[in-house]
């Protein structure tokens, strides 16, 4: 009996682990592949059929759909507006949540422990709840329908922060120490030492921060009113309110919107994992 046991824990259990995790995984890959097929299907915009199409077909297989999105929308201004917008928020958002993290990490002053676990508190808060004084915020201010109103607060981030801080805290004290004897101020200390050996995170920041932005749709929704401001998702949005009936054009922009996020999460997926499991160990 035992053996059996035995027998089942090293063989038959591996198989099934690996079976499961096949289904899961054509499970997930599926829709994409039907997003692909059917965005490619000038069929398409005739009707999905069912079952759905899985395969290219001979002869309705082209870029018609393309075409024909990229003269119905600017897609290209689309692109330009979601790649500034995501750069310019990574490059603020990893510094200002760096600087953050080395002041909780290493910085010494009452009440830090207490300041770091409120501001980690605000992760629990849902931006539905502060999403509508935000919005009167920017509209008192006049940056309604300006793509400062997405910049402005995407710049900091309480997971940015915690990330940061776990992993500034690991660097060993005697480093900065040092510095201190040899005169260094706190200002050349975090862009001489703290950012250099904080590449790892900002890596995983960077990537985490650019997949949020790129896929953000809610508040750009809120605050873009002109077509010319227009991120990709808010464009995909209203693409397919206006051209609901032909799926074939819809699918085809929803490829081009989410292409560079998979390209992304393909190469860089060992950031991403690195950033959801950092904090699981102690330092």
């Amino acid at each position: 009996m035992e053996g059996f046991h035995s027998k089942v824990e090293r063989i038959i259990l591996p198989k099934i682990n690996t079976i499961v995790l096949i289904i899961g995984a054509i499970s997930f890959c599926l829709p994409f592949w039907w997003l692909l097929v059917n965005s490619f299907d000038e069929m398409a915009n005739l009707g999905l059929k069912l079952p759905p199409v899985l395969w290219f077909r001979e002869g309705s297989t082209g870029f018609a759909n393309f075409i024909n999105a990229f003269d119905a929308i600017p897609i290209v201004r689309y692109y330009l507006n979601t790649v500034l917008i995501t750069v310019t928020v990574i490059v603020l958002q990893v510094f200002n949540c760096c600087f953050a993290g080395y002041a909780f990490a290493k910085g010494v002053f009452p009440g830090k422990r207490i300041f770091f676990i409120l501001f980690l508190a605000t992760m629990m808060i849902p931006f539905q709840l502060y999403m509508i004084p935000l919005y009167l915020v920017m509209n008192e201010t006049g940056l309604v329908n300006t793509l400062f109103a997405i910049i402005l607060p995407g710049i900091h981030s309480a997971f940015g922060v915690f990330l940061a801080t776990q992993y500034i805290k690991g660097l060993p004290d005697s480093i900065f120490e040092a510095a201190r004897i040899e005169g260094c101020s706190e200002a050349r200390i975090f862009f001489t030492i703290v950012l250099p050996l904080s590449k790892p995170v900002i890596a995983t920041l960077s990537v985490l921060t650019a997949l949020a932005c790129w896929n953000d749709f809610l508040w750009p929704y809120l605050v873009l009113l002109k077509e010319s401001n227009f991120t990709i998702t808010v464009g995909v949005s209203m693409f397919q309110q206006q051209n609901g009936g032909y799926m074939g054009n819809t699918l085809a922009v929803a490829l081009l919107a989410i292409a560079p996020v998979v390209i992304l999460y393909f190469f860089l997926q060992k950031f991403i994992i690195k950033g959801i499991t950092t904090g699981a160990t102690k330092h």
